[in-house]
């Protein structure tokens, strides 16, 4: 017993320094393409961290605010900002444990999100201002909106997420996966392998664009290395994410909204109807568009389509 007992103590120990070697190889390559630039945008100092954002054009503000994922980034938006600019003062952030903004090593809720962007309309934009989303950061900017009606004024989702999921909590499974994520060398060592090139590669070709001919290997390489800003902090987000922490039930809040909402959905996304349904369902006067041929960023894969029903 006792030497099975140092047997596995050993393993367990070369174990450890292998993941470590392993992160620090990561750590000082994936940053080396620099495709993330800082010297285009601004810091605004927010309560909880500093948040990187970019401004440009002129006309009404518009905020874009991209998918929350770890790999994430306002570099979402580069197919479309230059010609929303034309015509609107665009504001593109990069959310908190995203890109070039802080990773604080906390647990992920929607309300620190919502808290987030009405700070950001209020201290930076000082007007209000329209709003355009993705997926989950639909439901930062619907609660923000319901909370803080009078800094928005239009809101445009694109493939929200559906209401039951919205609703869904963590549970004990979700809590001892994110205790393993938060551990310094094993976390950071699954993290990377959450954030790799080769899941990155399969989120694209698979689920986030219809056509995978149609992915650049830069798009790719930007959300690399935006995941791996700071090295492994964003996987305190990561495994908020997978444990659910950052949901939160929107029905109220959406149901309650007066601005003018639009959603718009990939058309070759799983259940895309299903979910435009439920929210019309909430909401009956809510608009909502398709774009053939595109999946979860449709922004991204057809910018064209996309610009069109703006």
């Amino acid at each position: 017993m006792k030497k099975r007992l140092e047997t596995l103590l050993k393993l367990g120990i070369f174990a450890g320094i292998v993941m470590y070697f392993a992160n620090k190889f990561v750590e000082s390559s994936a940053l080396l393409r620099k495709l993330l630039k800082i010297n285009s945008g601004y810091y605004y100092n927010w309560k909880h961290g500093s948040i990187y954002y970019t401004k440009q054009g002129h006309g009404d503000p518009l905020l874009l605010i991209h998918d929350l994922y770890p790999s994430s980034s306002s570099a979402e938006w580069n197919e479309v900002i230059e010609d929303l600019s034309q015509s609107h003062t665009v504001y593109a952030i990069d959310l908190p444990g995203c890109g070039r903004s802080a990773k604080p090593h906390i647990t992920y809720v929607n309300y620190f999100y919502t808290q987030l962007l009405s700070d950001f309309v209020t201290d930076v934009i000082q007007e209000p201002t329209a709003v355009t989303a993705t997926g989950i950061s639909s439901s930062f900017a619907t609660m923000a909106a319901h909370l803080y009606p009078d800094n928005f004024t239009k809101l445009t989702f694109i493939n929200p997420q559906s209401p039951s999921q919205l609703a869904m909590i963590p549970s004990n499974t979700a809590k001892f996966t994110k205790s393993i994520m938060n551990c310094p060398i094993l976390g950071t060592f699954l993290y990377y392998i959450f954030c790799s090139e080769n899941e990155i590669e399969y989120n694209f070709t698979e689920e986030y664009f219809y056509n995978p001919f149609l992915v650049s290997s830069k798009v790719m390489h930007t959300y690399y290395e935006s995941a791996h800003w700071n090295q492994g902090s964003g996987r305190f987000l990561l495994a908020s994410l997978h444990g659910n922490y950052i949901n939160a039930n929107v029905n109220l809040a959406f149901s309650s909204l007066t601005q003018d909402t639009q959603l718009i959905f990939g058309k070759e996304l799983a259940n895309a109807e299903n979910i435009a349904a439920s929210y019309q369902k909430l909401n009956p006067v809510t608009k909502v568009s398709y774009i053939s041929k595109t999946k979860m960023l449709p922004h991204l894969e057809a910018p064209a389509k996309f610009l069109s029903l703006l």
